[in-house]
């Protein structure tokens, strides 16, 4: 995990006439913030999540994956209930890890959808270097699954 950490605090990005970096930091995560997020949420946070977090802190990698501490929330309808979102992207979808195992899924915003994106957070991230830190063609390959209601017996 930490060379994978490493990989993406080095990185850059080109543009017209300059690079800048592919994360962009905006505030510190504490070993308190993470305690205190899985206390709210009352479930314990993937090592690999807590790890990324300690060394990177909260911020956006290319400018598409948002993390923020208010992104970490219980989803408490569908498919995924009981699933934790832990960031954002660009356009407001959500990505969750499924406490239980540590899968990792996009949770879309503007239809009942999600998909599977990763076994772990580790693999979420290598698959994000992978792919050149383009979250957005990453999320336009995925096979979504529609949350239809009626199959869970849930309302959204």
């Amino acid at each position: 995990m930490q060379n994978t950490i490493k990989t993406i605090l080095s990185a850059k990005r080109r543009s017209f006439l300059t690079s800048k970096p592919v994360f962009h930091y905006h505030a510190p995560a504490t070993e308190m913030d993470l305690f205190m997020t899985a206390r709210r949420l009352d479930c314990k946070l993937m090592v690999a999540l807590c790890q990324w977090l300690r060394a990177a802190g909260y911020g956006d990698i290319n400018d598409m994956l948002i993390f923020r501490d208010e992104y970490f929330s219980t989803i408490t309808q569908g498919a995924l209930t009981g699933f934790i979102t832990f960031a954002h992207d660009e356009a407001g979808n959500a990505y969750a890890f499924k406490p239980q195992d540590g899968g990792i899924y996009f949770v879309s915003m503007y239809e009942n959808a999600y998909a599977h994106m990763a076994d772990d957070f580790h693999g979420f991230l290598q698959e994000l270097i992978r792919r050149n830190y383009n979250l957005a063609h990453w999320r336009e390959s995925l096979k979504m699954i529609r949350d239809d209601p009626a199959a869970t017996g849930k309302e959204n």
